[in-house]
């Protein structure tokens, strides 16, 4: 079967669209800010429209950035107005946006077949383990980044 190329800001667009109808849906990763939780071209998530619940530290959110860039972040704080994001990846980027920015919130990666769910212990795992010292982290992601090239 051949590969189509679809505009990212019709694909966001479309999928925006899909989960506000209260859809659930999945859509493959791309990039390594998510980087060691999140694998690039490897690994599915699954999306669903955001709740109250939605907003807290440590969740998984979907956004559009005012630029017309899309991503799944982790929430790092959440302010009266903004929320402040960073990629698991990142060693020290952090970005902002409103609540009116996110789309959605990860409930679930799927790896190699099999469903790493909101709220399970590998789930948790990343979530509390993973450094969040930005020494550490560009430890971390040095030594993975190394390993994963063997």
């Amino acid at each position: 079967m051949g590969r189509k190329v679809i505009n990212n800001s019709l694909f966001f667009s479309e999928v925006a669209n899909r989960i506000a109808e209260g859809e659930r849906v999945r859509i493959r990763a791309k990039g390594n800010s998510m980087m060691p939780f999140i694998r690039d071209g490897k690994d599915d998530i699954i999306l669903e429209k955001p709740n109250k619940q939605s907003f807290q530290k440590g969740r998984l959110l979907f956004v559009r950035l005012k630029d017309e860039n899309y991503l799944l972040h982790r929430v790092k704080k959440i302010g009266d107005s903004n929320i402040l994001l960073r990629g698991d990846g990142n060693i020290s980027i952090l970005e902002t946006c409103s609540h009116n920015d996110v789309i959605a919130e990860a409930i679930a990666v799927i790896r190699n077949g099999r469903s790493i769910k909101r709220g399970s212990f590998r789930w948790n795992l990343f979530r509390y383990l993973w450094p969040r010292n930005p020494f550490m982290r560009r430890v971390w992601l040095g030594i993975l980044r190394r390993v994963n090239k063997l």
